[in-house]
C-alpha cells in the first residue's frame, strides 16, 4: 500500500512538471509561427509605407558579388505599388513604377512581383546572358535597428541593406553619382603614405599587402564608399571610407586610414570615339597616318575601313578598336588593347601605353602606324568641354604640338 501511494505520489509530480513545461513554453511562444509571421508582415509593411522620402536599398546581384554594389530608392505605398529610382538611369530623376508585396515564406519576403525596368535589370535574361546577372527581386527580412532594415537575397544569399531616406530621391541619387563619376577617374596610389597600387574599378576595391590581397565589392555613398564587408588594413578594420576631393584621398571613418588618389582628367572608360569624316576632330599629321591604314586595309583585303575608330571601354577591353566592311553584312573588327593612366602631378594629362594585341588584330597588323603614332605621342593634355561629365575632350600630344585629336561620346 506504501508502495502504491509513492509511486502515485511520483506521478502527479511528473504530470504537474509537464503542465508547468508547457505554461512555461506557451509563455514564450504565445502564438502559432504562423501566426508570428503575419505580424511581422504587419510590422515591416506599416515601417516601408511609414517614409516620406523611400528607403535606399543597398543592392548587390550575384552571391560572389562580382559586379559591386548599386543604389536603389524606393517609396512604398501602402496600395502596394512600388515606385522606384535608380542610379544607373540614364535620368535619374525619372522613376519606374510597380507592384510589390510582403508574403510568408519562412518568415517575410519582400517581392517585387510585377516587372520593374530598373528593379528587374540584375534578373531580366538576355541572350548573351541566359541566367541575367543573377540579381534578387525577393528578399527576406531579417532584422531592423536605428532606421536600418536587414535583408537577404533569396538567389543570391547577399545581405543588403534598406536605410530610411530623410532627403529626395534625386537629391540622393545626384550625390551618389556626383562621387561615383569622381572615383570613377580614380586610381589609389599609396595607403598611408606607402606605396600601393590600388584599384577602384568595377565598383571593387582591391590591392595586394604584405599578408593577403584583398578584393572586396563596394557601393558608392553620398560621401564616399561603403565596403560589402570590413577589411583589415595595418590592423584596422575598415567598412567606409569617405572622399576628399581637396585632397585627392579616400579616408577611413575612423582616420586610421589613408589611401591616396590620382585622379584622370576625364573618364576614359567610356565608349569615345574618333570621327576622321571631320577635319576639325584630327590634326593633319593623325589625319594622314589614318589614311595610310586607310589605303593599306584596302590594298590587302579588299575592305573598307570605316571612318569612326572607338577608343577607350570598346567591346573586348580597353583600346582602339577598328571596324573593316568586308561587304553590305560583313564587318569584321580589330583591336589592340591600351591602357590609360593619369599622372602624378599633372591632373590634366592623360598617359596611353599598350598591353597587347586584342581581338583579330594578328589579321591586321597594316593598322599599327596610327596605333604606334598615337602611343608614341603619349601623354596627351585632355581639354574637356565640361568640368565634369564631357561628350567631347581634345586630346595634345605633349611631345609634338602638332598631334591632336578629339574624341566624342
Amino acid at each position: 500500500m506504501k508502495k502504491y501511494i509513492i509511486k502515485s505520489l511520483l506521478l502527479i509530480f511528473i504530470t504537474v512538471l509537464i503542465i508547468s513545461c508547457d505554461d512555461n513554453e506557451s509563455r514564450v511562444f504565445d502564438t502559432s509561427p504562423s501566426e508570428r509571421i503575419d505580424a511581422s508582415i504587419d510590422e515591416y509593411s506599416s515601417l516601408l509605407n511609414s517614409s516620406e522620402n523611400g528607403w535606399v536599398l543597398e543592392y548587390y546581384p550575384e552571391s560572389n558579388q562580382q559586379f559591386g554594389g548599386f543604389n536603389y530608392v524606393i517609396k512604398f505605398k501602402e496600395n502596394e505599388e512600388s515606385t522606384v529610382f535608380y542610379e544607373g538611369a540614364d535620368d535619374i530623376t525619372v522613376s519606374e513604377s510597380s507592384t510589390y508585396d510582403i508574403i510568408a515564406y519562412g518568415g517575410a519576403v519582400l517581392t517585387f512581383n510585377t516587372y520593374n525596368k530598373y528593379m528587374h535589370e540584375f534578373a531580366n535574361p538576355s541572350g548573351a546572358l541566359y541566367q541575367a546577372k543573377q540579381g534578387d527581386y525577393e528578399f527576406a527580412f531579417q532584422s531592423n535597428e536605428n532606421d536600418v532594415i536587414t535583408l537577404k537575397g533569396i538567389k543570391s544569399g547577399n545581405t543588403m541593406s534598406l536605410l530610411k531616406l530623410t532627403e529626395t530621391p534625386e537629391e540622393y541619387l545626384a550625390k551618389v553619382n556626383d562621387i561615383s563619376y569622381s572615383i570613377s577617374l580614380a586610381s589609389g596610389i599609396a595607403i598611408n603614405g606607402e606605396d600601393s597600387s590600388v584599384s577602384l574599378g568595377n565598383r571593387h576595391i582591391s590591392f595586394t599587402t604584405a599578408e593577403e590581397e584583398i578584393n572586396m565589392a563596394y557601393i558608392f555613398t553620398t560621401t564616399g564608399i561603403k565596403l560589402y564587408e570590413s577589411i583589415t588594413i595595418a590592423g584596422n578594420v575598415i567598412r567606409e571610407f569617405t572622399l576628399d576631393k581637396a585632397q585627392s584621398q579616400l579616408v577611413s571613418l575612423d582616420g586610421n586610414v589613408v589611401i591616396d588618389l590620382i585622379v584622370a582628367p576625364f573618364n576614359i572608360n567610356q565608349d569615345w570615339s574618333i570621327d576622321t569624316t571631320l577635319a576639325s576632330d584630327t590634326s593633319a599629321d593623325f589625319f594622314s597616318k589614318y589614311a595610310g591604314i586607310y589605303g593599306a586595309n584596302g590594298a590587302i583585303y579588299g575592305e573598307t575601313l570605316e571612318r569612326s575608330i572607338s577608343i577607350g571601354n570598346t567591346v573586348n577591353g580597353s583600346g582602339l578598336q577598328f571596324r573593316s566592311k568586308a561587304s553590305a553584312t560583313t564587318t569584321w573588327t580589330a583591336e589592340y588593347n591600351l591602357a590609360f593612366s593619369p599622372i602624378v602631378g599633372k591632373p590634366n594629362q592623360l598617359a596611353i601605353a599598350k598591353v597587347g594585341e586584342g581581338l583579330n588584330w594578328s589579321f591586321y597588323t597594316h593598322l599599327n602606324p596610327l596605333l604606334d603614332y598615337v602611343v608614341d605621342n603619349a601623354p596627351y593634355t585632355a581639354e574637356p568641354n565640361t568640368p565634369a561629365n564631357p561628350t567631347e575632350v581634345k586630346l595634345t600630344s605633349t611631345v609634338d604640338a602638332n598631334a591632336w585629336f578629339v574624341i566624342k561620346l
